[in-house]
């Protein structure tokens, strides 16, 4: 991976759903993983709901335990890695990571694996990530941040983080970073809303609009 950047802000971006345009094949997945272990099926009329839930929800809605999480969670990384390569890119992100890389350190923190990340790059040909940190537990992603954080001695005020899910807007704000959330992803628009993340886009190249003025702020703060 190639590190383009001549700035000291770092963008965290989610994988599944934000990055890559997952969410088809985690149902599919889910789906699969439901026969295997025995929790409740998501039927079609019921996906837009399922888009309303938030992790802790759709754990309940589907009656799977905590202690079956880590396996499931495993399972549904391993179906996904025979499908990953045909996984189209979300929104209009080539253009965007491109422009990005510029200014920006960029990098992935996901729950899903280093393999499938990686692999999904290779295939789009995206070399702009900095770092992949992969393998985050389902709950496990404001110790990620916070980890990343101290380990680069990093400012949180110079951090920002993409995501598609309402775990991913309650993380950046338990981490005290900036939260942006993306309505192409898993989660639906309103429930995203609901949760009040700092930005809320519908394009990735409303992003970088969303960055200059963010840093425009800071420096005159300063």
């Amino acid at each position: 991976m190639i590190k383009n950047t001549n700035d000291n802000k770092k963008v965290i971006i989610d994988f599944d759903g934000t990055l890559a345009a997952s969410f088809d094949l985690f149902i599919e997945a889910m789906r699969a993983a439901h026969i295997k272990y025995s929790f409740r099926n998501v039927e079609d009329d019921e996906i837009e709901t399922f888009r309303h839930y938030s992790a802790w929800q759709i754990l309940k809605f589907l009656g799977l335990p905590m202690y079956q999480v880590p396996r499931v969670t495993r399972y549904i990384r391993r179906y996904m890695t025979a499908k990953v390569k045909a996984l189209p890119l979300a929104s209009d992100w080539q253009e965007t990571l491109q422009t990005l890389a510029l200014d920006y350190e960029l990098v992935i923190l996901s729950s899903n694996s280093n393999q499938n990340i990686q692999t999904f790059l290779d295939q789009h040909e995206l070399m702009c990530f900095s770092k992949i940190v992969s393998d985050v537990g389902l709950f496990g992603k404001v110790k990620a941040i916070r980890k990343l954080i101290k380990d680069n001695c990093w400012q949180n005020k110079d951090v920002f983080y993409i995501g598609d899910e309402i775990r991913d807007i309650k993380a950046a704000k338990k981490a005290k970073i900036s939260g942006i959330a993306v309505t192409w992803g898993y989660n639906a628009e309103q429930a995203l809303i609901i949760h009040q993340p700092d930005h809320v886009i519908s394009n990735s190249n409303t992003l970088i609009e969303i960055l200059q003025c963010a840093e425009f702020k800071n420096e005159k703060q300063e």
